[in-house]
């Protein structure tokens, strides 16, 4: 497959990726993710409570059953020729702990948050050991990235809602606007909310923001430094809604700021299993 436009490109990041319990191959649940490079090394990017099953705000199970993930399994876009060709590879497995008794996370948390900040980066391998028929599409590569976030900005979040896709695993657009100031903490945590109409599946999904016009002006003047049309930004990561079970309430999403996949990555703090106790 091969993408001309900057925003079609974009539908070649997000994964679709299937929470599975290894022993009996149940898929417990659907979600979405995408890889970040961090010296020289590959991560899968998406929200803790995918791999934990635990709602981090409230330390409740999303669902009734008590088991937990053990694997991931997903498709890894690979870009195979320098005109944009990619192809999807076979099933990979991403292993999430290190033993067979699942007491040893594979995954970093937060390091002063943890949980909280329901964002979690597992490791995939080093470039060098990659598969040498491609290579991945990590996010922070997208040279096209050049907005940081405005509250009103359009934003997008690339998932799979209800695991809605084609055979290609093009992730589907829901869109939405920013709600709260992005540079003010919500609830003293890096996240802001989206306004927004969001489904299961899309958990761990970028967001993207988009903003059309004239860009750069000084006191309504054209410098050197104006653009003009349509630019892009990477805004983070989006985990879920509040306020969606009942029609009055308004329809928010949680998305954390982007700044929070390097604080993890460079901190290398390992997840804890006391989820598995809830």
């Amino acid at each position: 497959m091969a993408f001309i436009g900057i925003t079609e490109e974009l539908s070649l990041y997000p994964l679709l990726i299937k929470m599975m319990v290894q022993e009996t191959g149940t898929e417990l649940a659907l979600g979405t993710g995408f890889v970040y490079e961090y010296e020289d090394y590959y991560y899968l990017i998406t929200n803790g409570h995918n791999i934990t099953g635990v709602n981090p705000e409230t330390n409740t199970r999303l669902s009734n059953h008590a088991a937990f993930p053990t694997v991931i399994r997903t498709q890894i876009r690979v870009q195979v020729s320098d005109n944009g060709d990619s192809k999807l590879s076979t099933e990979f497995r991403v292993p999430i702990y290190e033993d067979e008794d699942y007491a040893q996370p594979l995954w970093f948390v937060h390091p002063q948050h943890r949980y909280r900040v329901d964002v979690v980066a597992i490791p995939l391998c080093s470039k060098e050991a990659f598969p040498k028929d491609g290579s991945p599409l990590p996010i922070n590569h997208y040279k096209e990235f050049t907005a940081e976030p405005q509250v009103a900005d359009d934003v997008y979040i690339l998932g799979y809602p209800f695991g809605i896709t084609d055979p290609d695993k093009v992730p589907i657009w829901k869109r939405g606007s920013i709600a709260s100031e992005p540079n003010i903490p919500y609830k003293n945590l890096p996240m802001m909310l989206v306004d927004t109409a969001t489904r299961s599946g899309m958990s761990g999904s970028p967001v993207i923001l988009m903003r059309s016009g004239v860009h750069n002006a000084k006191n309504g003047m054209v410098t050197t430094d104006t653009r003009f049309g349509t630019v892009l930004g990477f805004v983070g990561i989006y985990s879920g809604r509040i306020g969606a079970k009942e029609e009055n309430e308004a329809q928010l999403g949680i998305v954390w700021r982007k700044e929070v996949i390097e604080q993890i990555l460079s901190s290398r703090t390992l997840g804890t299993t006391d989820f598995q106790r809830v």
